[in-house]
């Protein structure tokens, strides 16, 4: 009779890990930006509701806008760090960076098909890219520092 045969279920040490090659840069940058958008949703329902309990915090656009863009900038920041710390090698804080301009873009382009073309839509470039470099930078620290 001839033994069963077994497939692993954990890849094994360095011959795994040279047997697959490293996904090209562009796709971590595409894998950031979604990461910026599934954390990103949760939070903007949050500030939607935060917003509404506190009576649309007396009417003001700017502090209204301000609790949008901190949600945002927590999303850039966690994506980046996603990009900067598992990212294949060669990729890093620009790619991380380049994922918080898609996002922005992304949603500034979404922002112009409904409600129509308004300079203020590409406020979330500006509030995606830099927390997005951020994350990036400190997830490329945190690899270098090693598990």
């Amino acid at each position: 009779m001839e033994p069963k045969r077994r497939l692993p279920l954990v890849p094994g040490g360095a011959s795994a890990a040279a047997a697959e090659p490293d996904r090209p840069p562009w796709q971590w940058v595409g894998f950031g930006a979604l990461a910026i958008f599934v954390v990103w949703l949760p939070l903007s329902w949050g500030a939607t509701v935060l917003v509404l309990r506190l009576g649309g915090l007396d009417g003001s656009p700017v502090a209204r806008a301000g609790v949008f863009a901190l949600g945002l900038a927590v999303a850039a920041t966690a994506g980046g760090y996603l990009v900067g710390r598992w990212g294949a090698s060669g990729v890093g804080v620009r790619h991380a960076a380049l994922a918080g301009l898609t996002t922005g873009l992304v949603a500034t382009m979404g922002a112009w098909g409904a409600a129509g073309f308004s300079l203020g839509a590409l406020a979330t470039v500006v509030v995606a890219v830099p927390p997005a470099t951020v994350g990036g930078w400190l997830g490329r620290r945190r690899r270098a520092r090693g598990p």
